[in-house]
């Protein structure tokens, strides 16, 4: 979960995943719970393809709405075809619903969500998770909008797992870097 839109979380999240994927031999599924602004096809580089917004109002298996990737163990459950019936707020039991039947399909699951500042869903998806990652961009993200996550994610229990700081540039003095 990102404090505040643009910190990268789709990409640390797509590339989390990749690498689990690449670590292990489960199986690892990737979702785009941004129903506002879903960007893990882009960052995968897939077509459009249902996927949870679907899934919150379809039937069937939750299986049948997600696309294999690059790997035999990685899939991604897209943001898949957005409407106001969709949103997970509006029926927060079938979200839970969808998100345990994953649970017993793939042996980890990776959620993308919406920057902190759009709405609540991290909260509410971090209170069902086994944890959060909170994502802040170097030079952007302020130290009092990450205090505020990190209090409000403790005040619903909801168990950070540690935070990432994003776009980082680490200059290389000009001598130092001739020694390289």
């Amino acid at each position: 979960m990102g404090t505040e839109p643009g910190a990268g979380c789709s990409w640390i999240c797509a590339h989390a995943a990749e690498i689990l994927a690449s670590q292990v031999s489960g199986s690892v599924c990737v979702v785009d719970c941004d129903l506002h602004t879903p960007t893990l096809q882009h960052e995968f580089q897939v077509g459009t393809h249902c996927g949870l917004a679907d899934a919150l109002v379809g039937n069937g298996s939750v299986r049948q709405y997600v696309q294999q990737l690059s790997r035999p163990n990685l899939w991604l459950l897209g943001s898949g075809a957005l409407s106001e019936d969709a949103s997970f707020q509006a029926n927060p039991e079938r979200m839970h619903q969808r998100l345990s039947e994953l649970r017993a399909e793939f042996d980890y699951i990776l959620v993308d969500s919406t920057p902190r500042s759009v709405n609540g869903d991290g909260l509410v998806l971090g209170a069902w998770s086994d944890g959060i990652v909170l994502v802040l961009k170097a030079n952007s993200s302020h130290r009092e909008a990450a205090r505020s996550a990190l209090q409000e994610l403790q005040a619903a229990n909801v168990s950070v797992l540690g935070a990432v700081l994003n776009q980082r540039t680490f200059p290389i003095p000009k001598k130092i870097y001739s020694w390289l």
